[in-house]
């Protein structure tokens, strides 16, 4: 292979070793360049990826910050490829784009269907987040294959880059707008916040942990006190108020715990009838404080019949007190006082202290003496492996350092410059094996790039009571793909060439191009990238369908009854089998001069035929078992809303065990314990009844009610 921006490093050696040799040395070069690239996001930035401070509303800190954390590998491996060539088109950074969408969607979602126990289910809770980002990730590659096959082909003119960049600005900001209730009519119209309304009705026992208010300011003191913090709980119920415990904790922003304010936490424990109790936090006396400082106040994890009031910050989920600490003293006259001003002499201190405890604790095997004791083989090989890469990510700078920004910041520059190196193994890899680097970027590099974001996914989908960080971050993290990975080098290099002008070089490289425009632009040559684009937009349709349907027929995106759940998880790892094998062959065979383009249409018709197929077989199985009762009967309809792991009703084999009644067939009517089936309250929008005695059978209307808001009865 060539040069890179790193690698080889071994010069003439290094070309002197056998092809093979090579091959495994690059091989494991990438994998353990993807090992350092997870280690940094995992101990150093998944906590700065939302950096703190009250400048960032949630919703933009998610999709903006946390999105670009996440898919920075992608983002700088595209940015990489085109400085490398010189503002020339490269197809390793844009397939892998393509190729970690692929893998997020298909392989991350199937695993996540499949983890769930059978009688457990996760719910998305924040419907409006997961269409919103789902609908942008099909507009993103829709948008990709116009650019690349539609508008200009095999170019990239100046306001096409332009809008794929500014699509992430119409991501953020409808996204915000919708959180903030804008729209919502037209969400009810389409049934997206329907669901949640009806549960949180159903749900709703008129119980609410609230605080006296929201937002606490207290002046600026040399001398410490205790603030003292009613809990309170609502009385709406005629029948008084339960037993309920709620667990507090504080949560540093901008005040440093054990400089302004010592850190608490417990469980406030409500007996029967008893309506308020009291949380005591010390604030910390100073000498002078020149900034205003906050934190906040947290309750979580209720258990009974009290809940947390939607209206109020925090949500469903939480309840949240916002402290600020005011500021006070003279203005800076000393050197000591102007640093205090411009940085924060406690957050200093505070930041040596954290930075010695994370020097000091990657030697240990998962990070303490107590949790090395109990390491076991496997702990220990893996943290042997990835040592070096903690030693040295343990230099950075700590998150409390400049409210997380600094180590946000330095994250970024050590995954660009790991990013880097993975871009020219990937090129060496592909090159001396001779696999092209569409094939290479589809399969090995986007494993390797996506696998933290597989390993979160995983265990948010087995820990996490909602589906949301499973599924939601996924649709998100595609559609920040192609805005940002595609929309920043594209539109650097459409305008480079724009201020360049057309050059002897450029005709050389393009001449088919030179020949047909007069001026210069920057030339995409679409070929085996554009046909992967348009069939990774067909099964993206199939996947996104399938997940409806399993919402609109059990209710539940990930988890269920085994069958479905297998039978989803299959279908989705055959999208993505199906469409690697697809591009594959394309690159390989039917993109070469001379390929036999009947056999390609051939292949294709029975790809679409076969994946549409692989969609119907869970279909059934979720119709079938959704014709057989109603599952908030067997999961408990008060959880169903709120995404939390649910206990059967019935057991799981029995409700699957029932069939689906032929047309005029008359059986006894299922019984949960004691209680008829049709004396269940139905949703009728999510089909959830038997169909009764002389009706059609229930498969011949399950597209009606997966689309509309009929029943099958």
């Amino acid at each position: 292979g060539g040069g890179g921006m790193v690698f080889p490093v071994g010069g003439a050696w290094e070309l002197s070793l056998s092809v093979p040799l090579r091959g495994l040395l690059y091989a494991l070069g990438l994998i353990y360049f993807f090992l350092g690239i997870s280690v940094i996001a995992e101990a150093r930035g998944r906590g700065a990826w939302a950096p703190h401070g009250n400048v960032l509303e949630w919703t933009v800190a998610t999709l903006s910050l946390m999105a670009l954390g996440s898919s920075a590998p992608e983002i700088f491996l595209s940015v990489i490829d085109i400085i490398k060539k010189r503002f020339h088109f490269g197809t390793l950074g844009p397939a892998t784009i393509v190729g970690s969408a692929s893998f997020n969607l298909f392989v991350i979602i199937a695993v996540c269907i499949v983890v769930v126990p059978s009688n457990e289910v996760r719910v998305i809770q924040n419907l409006p987040a997961f269409y919103i980002t789902a609908f942008f990730s099909v507009i993103a590659y829709l948008w990709m294959a116009c650019i690349l096959l539609v508008t200009s082909e095999d170019v990239v003119e100046v306001w096409e880059a332009a809008v794929t960049f500014l699509l992430f600005v119409v991501l953020i900001c409808v996204s915000y707008k919708v959180d903030k209730g804008a729209g919502s009519w037209i969400l009810r119209r389409l049934g997206i916040l329907e669901s949640a309304e009806q549960g949180r009705n159903s749900q709703g026992t008129g119980e609410y942990f609230v605080f006296d208010q929201q937002v606490v300011r207290l002046p600026g003191s040399d001398k410490a006190e205790t603030l003292q913090i009613i809990v309170h709980r609502s009385a709406e119920k005629p029948n008084g108020l339960k037993a309920a415990t709620c667990v507090y904790r504080t949560e540093a922003i901008s005040a440093l715990p054990g400089f302004d304010y010592e850190d608490v936490s417990g469980t406030l424990k409500f007996g029967p009838g008893e309506a308020q109790q009291q949380i005591e936090v010390v604030i910390l006396g100073k000498t002078w404080r020149l900034r205003d400082c906050c934190f906040l106040l947290v309750l979580e994890d209720a258990e009974g019949e009290t809940q947390f009031s939607p209206d109020d910050d925090g949500g469903e989920d939480s309840a949240i007190m916002t402290i600020t600490l005011g500021a006070f003293g003279r203005a800076p006259n000393t050197p000591i006082q102007h640093w205090d001003a411009l940085v924060g002499v406690d957050a200093c201190r505070n930041a040596v202290d954290e930075w010695k405890g994370q020097v000091t604790q990657v030697w240990y095997c998962n990070g303490s003496p107590e949790a090395q004791s109990e390491a076991s083989i496997a702990d220990w090989l893996m943290h042997l492996i990835s040592l070096p890469w903690n030693v040295a990510f343990a230099f950075g700078p700590p998150l409390c350092l400049g409210g997380g920004w600094t180590c946000f910041c330095w994250s970024l520059c050590v995954i660009a410059a790991l990013t880097a190196c993975v871009s020219d193994l990937a090129e060496l890899f592909g090159c001396v094996l001779g696999v092209p680097d569409i094939i290479t970027a589809i399969t090995f590099v986007a494993l390797g790039t996506s696998m933290p974001d597989l390993f979160a996914s995983l265990s948010a989908a087995k820990e996490d009571p909602t589906a949301d960080a499973s599924i939601v971050n996924v649709t998100g993290s595609n559609s920040v793909n192609v805005f940002l990975g595609l929309g920043v080098p594209w539109t650097l290099a459409a305008l480079y060439w724009m201020s360049v002008g057309r050059t002897p070089e450029w005709e050389a490289t393009y001449p088919e191009v030179a020949a047909r425009i007069s001026g210069v632009a920057f030339v995409v040559q679409a070929g085996d990238l554009g046909f992967s684009v348009l069939a990774f937009c067909y099964v993206c349709f199939l996947a996104l369908f399938l997940l409806h349907a399993r919402k609109r027929l059990l209710r539940a995106e990930l988890g269920g009854p085994v069958a479905s759940k297998l039978a989803s998880g299959f279908a989705m790892m055959t999208y993505w089998f199906g469409w690697v094998a697809l591009v594959s062959a394309q690159a390989l065979r039917w993109g070469m001069p001379g390929a036999d383009v009947g056999e390609f249409l051939l292949v294709v018709i029975i790809a679409i035929f076969a994946s549409a197929a692989v969609t119907v077989v869970p279909m059934w199985l979720m119709v079938r078992e959704a014709a057989c009762t109603e599952p908030s009967a067997v999961y408990g309809a008060s959880d169903e809303a709120t995404g939390r792991k649910f206990t059967p009703s019935v057991d799981t084999a029995a409700w699957m065990s029932w069939s689906v009644p032929r047309a005029g067939e008359v059986r006894p009517e299922p019984m949960l314990f004691g209680v008829a089936v049709s004396d269940v309250s139905i949703d009728r929008r999510m089909c959830m009844a038997a169909p009764k005695p002389g009706r059609a059978p229930v498969y011949c209307s399950f597209l009606r009610c997966v689309f509309g808001g009929g029943s099958v009865m």
